[in-house]
């Protein structure tokens, strides 16, 4: 265990006369301050805090308006606060952060002692972003300013202690993928799973160390999501503008992001069909069973494959929904995600006289993305506005009711992190995690149990994590997340998770 005590406040000196621990209490000055007043905080922070140790308690200090206890380290007349440093044993973070000195109050800054990790593809005030590809990191200078986002997380007090890895610009590699820095380590199960992406290691972060309190990534078509699936951690998908995107360098800008009326839930059957693996699809519906019974409202089964053919909008001209959308998500997302770094390319190239290295898969994802013609990025937009508004006319509905859908994020199965992916991601229709971004919907991922498997690396059975996801009406991203969490909190279902290797506690585990 470690700490340390940068440079601080001055000004104690003839108070403090040699280098000590200290507690800083709040005090009120109309009351008496003895050894029963100190009871009760020290007795809160011993239990609720890592940071806080009896060892700073060899002095203390009392302060009107502190507003806080702190523990400190005095030296040479200078009151310093203390940090205590983890290992980042999962290789998570690409760059640590120095925190900022100055304190917020928790009474007018409600993030205060929140510590937050950011995915390295959001800029950070005087910090470099490297979208995981050297060749970007090395090109541009540190941010001047934070992302809108970043920027309201510091002005409500949280810490920001690093940023995270992920799949090169946001793209969709797998561990063996990863060429300019490897690829972080799944928590969940053997160990050597991987932790999907793009948001990996933000995904992993969270699910790995118990002493950091939220994480944040950013989720086009499934960077969000799958890490939530796979490393075992809750994931909200916001609505498109939910959040601003201003200095966020993103692939995806139309798709990425950061009441009173009857609920609808609705089984995306055609989705659901894609799980084969039997202990999954019974986690799946034991879920869909209690949010049934904690809303008191059936759920149905729905393909919207045979309700297009039923009842198709007039622009598809008789085609089927997988024959109209086929090329649509595509050509749509593919070429925003080429042309958007269309400068870095550039830029790199200017400056260095060569082109830029870029990773296998994202190469191969531009090179495709680099034929599609303007005219059939702007159709395959066309059509995607048409699905949307036919999704909304016809399955949510949104001016008569709530309407949650639900859907799997992807089928669970061995995925080590030793082995190159059979599949390149090339989408076709509308797959199951294009839906909340077409929708421009909210999408909270849920994990709800485990499926054993006998590992390779450790000749053991394990568990991996199960995950399900539910789409919610576009700008309710807060009432989804409060009313779907209603689900385990009435059904005995445990609404945390653990860090480390298991999802639950044993007496709360779902099998």
């Amino acid at each position: 265990m470690r700490f340390i005590a940068p440079g601080g406040a001055s000004g104690l000196m003839g108070i403090v006369h040699k280098a000590t621990f200290l507690t800083v209490f709040e005090v009120d000055e109309t009351e008496p301050v003895d050894l029963d007043w100190t009871t009760r905080p020290v007795n809160e922070y011993t239990k609720s805090d890592d940071v806080f140790r009896p060892e700073f308690l060899k002095a203390a200090l009392p302060r009107a308006h502190a507003h806080h206890l702190l523990p400190y380290y005095y030296s040479t007349g200078t009151l310093r606060p203390v940090w205590k440093l983890y290992e980042d044993t999962h290789s998570a973070f690409l760059q640590s952060l120095v925190v900022d000195k100055k304190v917020a109050s928790k009474l007018t800054h409600p993030l205060r002692g929140w510590r937050i990790a950011v995915k390295d593809n959001f800029q950070i005030q005087r910090i470099r972003t490297s979208a995981y590809n050297r060749a970007y990191f090395e090109l541009y200078p540190p941010d001047s300013r934070a992302a809108v986002c970043i920027q309201k997380l510091y002005d409500a007090g949280a810490t920001i202690v690093g940023t995270t890895k992920l799949a090169s610009f946001a793209a969709t590699e797998e561990p063996m993928e990863c060429v300019d820095w490897p690829a972080p380590f799944n928590p969940r199960a053997d160990g050597y799973q991987s932790p999907a992406g793009s948001s990996s290691g933000s995904g992993m972060a969270v699910a790995a160390y118990g002493w950091l309190d939220v994480t944040v990534g950013s989720d086009t078509s499934e960077s969000g999501r799958r890490p939530g699936h796979w490393n075992g951690c809750f994931a909200m998908r916001p609505s498109n503008g939910y959040l601003s995107q201003e200095r966020l360098p993103s692939s995806f800008p139309s798709r990425t992001d950061c009441c009173q009326l009857l609920l609808s839930i609705v089984y995306a059957a055609d989705y659901m069909d894609m799980i084969r693996n039997a202990p999954q699809r019974e986690l799946l519906d034991a879920f869909v069973a209690d949010l049934e019974k904690t809303f008191g409202v059936k759920h149905e089964k729905v393909s919207f494959e045979e309700i297009w053919k039923t009842n198709p909008p007039s622009q598809a001209n008789g085609a089927s929904l997988l024959t109209y959308m086929k090329d649509a998500s595509r050509d749509s997302f593919f070429y925003e995600g080429y042309h958007n770094f269309a400068a870095f390319r550039q830029d790199y190239k200017t400056k260095f006289g060569k082109d830029a290295y870029i990773s296998p898969p994202v190469r191969r994802q531009w090179e495709l993305s680099s034929h599609i013609s303007a005219s059939s990025h702007a159709e395959a937009m066309l059509k995607v506005e048409v699905c949307k508004t036919w999704f909304e006319e016809v399955i949510t509905k949104p001016s008569k009711q709530n309407t949650l859908v639900f859907i799997p994020i992807e089928e669970i199965a061995p995925r080590y992190r030793d082995e190159m992916p059979t599949a390149h991601f090339n989408p076709v229709g509308v797959p199951n995690l294009f839906l909340s971004p077409i929708l421009k919907a909210p999408e909270l991922t849920v994990p709800i149990g485990e499926v054993a498997y006998s590992s390779k690396v450790s000749d053991n059975e394990e568990k991996l994590p199960v995950a399900v996801s539910v789409i919610g009406p576009p700008g309710q991203d807060l009432f989804l997340f409060d009313l779907v969490m209603k689900c385990p909190q009435n059904s005995n279902r445990p609404d945390r998770v653990l860090a480390g290797r298991k999802l639950f506690p044993d007496a709360e585990s779902i099998e």
